[in-house]
């Protein structure tokens, strides 16, 4: 009888030990996000909004496409989407300044918001949320990576890829400058058009951008964009810089290069008749936002902009790239495309009459 009792009380024990245990396992996280809010968070969570576009592709490379909910419309509307994940039709198309009251009837536990009035908004009335921001203070130098280990802070199952992606970042990074390193190019000036929206030749990005710390840091060139005002500069402010290099991303980026190659007062630029005018390659978001494919971004720049130095097999690469963290499969023709900034169909990103 006193053994069975004994049986009895090492039972309950280990059943309340286990309970215990269970309990005392964390269900959140405090992370400081990219503007430098500390914020706790869901860990792991279920249903995230990924309204921040810089974060679209690497929720997807990196093995949480289970847990978006929804992306920003515009990532969404990209044609290069539905090719690279096949369960886009499953996410929600979020505007850019969404209601609290939308995430909570849909059971959002975390947002990726594009800036900081928008998550803190969104904290205010409940929501989770946290800021992944395109911009750094002071500047970028400290970010490329910061996104990633986020993400691997968040969801911790994610650090054998998030650390796989971030070792082939910093191998293109090491390359690339010991190369230039040893040997001496004169430093020339570049000029970034945004293409994602037509909004002319002086759409730029300011300084603290991923664009300022690659171009500048990595690749030895001046980046303009944070000389200038404002990200619009005019004209004449344009042509009194006379860049050396025009670099040209997104959905417009055909039409506005055969803008600046034939409409004046561009067309009379060094940048054009030397034919420095360079584009940016397209997949699941522009290759020039902190993503998946930064490592490619930053081996095609080097490509295009030091020719003599460098020929890195970016349709190889590419297709190596995609396989291993989208798990797709990319034909030659694909990738071209990609590269050339068309459709999954060789089209224009953008219709005529736009």
């Amino acid at each position: 009888m006193k053994k069975l009792f004994l049986l009895v009380i090492l039972l309950i024990a280990s059943v309340t030990l286990i309970s215990c245990e269970q309990s005392n396992e964390s269900t959140t996280v405090t992370v400081v996000d990219m503007v430098g809010d500390s914020v706790e968070v869901p860990l792991n969570p279920k249903k995230v909004a990924v309204i921040a576009r810089a974060a679209a592709d690497m929720m997807i490379g990196f093995g949480l496409g289970d847990s978006v909910d929804g992306m920003y419309y515009s990532v969404l509307n990209n044609p290069w989407v539905e090719v690279i994940y096949a369960d886009v039709d499953d996410f929600y198309s979020y505007e850019y300044n969404e209601s609290a009251e939308l995430f909570m009837s849909r059971g959002v536990d975390l947002v990726l918001a594009p800036e900081q009035y928008i998550a803190e908004g969104l904290r205010d009335s409940g929501v989770n949320a946290i800021t992944v921001s395109l911009y750094g203070n002071p500047n970028y130098d400290e970010y490329l990576f910061y996104l990633s280990d986020l993400i691997k802070q968040i969801w911790p199952n994610t650090s054998n890829k998030v650390m796989q992606w971030q070792n082939e970042l910093q191998v293109a990074l090491d390359d690339i400058t010991n190369i230039l390193t040893a040997n001496e190019n004169e430093k020339r000036s570049i000029f970034y058009v945004r293409g994602d929206k037509y909004k002319g030749i002086g759409y730029t990005d300011t300084g603290s951008s991923l664009l300022e710390t690659v171009y500048g840091k990595y690749l030895n060139m001046t980046y303009l964009g944070g000389t200038f005002e404002s990200n619009k500069p005019s004209a004449e402010e344009i042509m009194a810089v006379n860049p050396d290099v025009f670099v040209i991303g997104g959905i417009y980026q055909n039409k506005l290069i055969n803008d600046i190659k034939t409409t004046e007062p561009y067309k009379l630029l060094d940048a054009v008749e030397d034919e420095n005018i360079y584009n940016i390659p397209i997949g699941f978001v522009m290759w020039e936002q902190n993503s998946v494919v930064l490592p490619l971004f930053v081996y095609d720049q080097a490509n295009k902009l030091y020719s003599d130095l460098f020929d890195y097999n970016i349709v190889n690469l590419t297709k190596v790239s995609f396989e291993t963290y989208f798990g797709v499969i990319l034909t030659d023709q694909q990738v071209n495309y990609m590269l050339d900034g068309l459709s999954p169909l060789g089209e224009q990103m953008y219709t005529e009459n736009e």
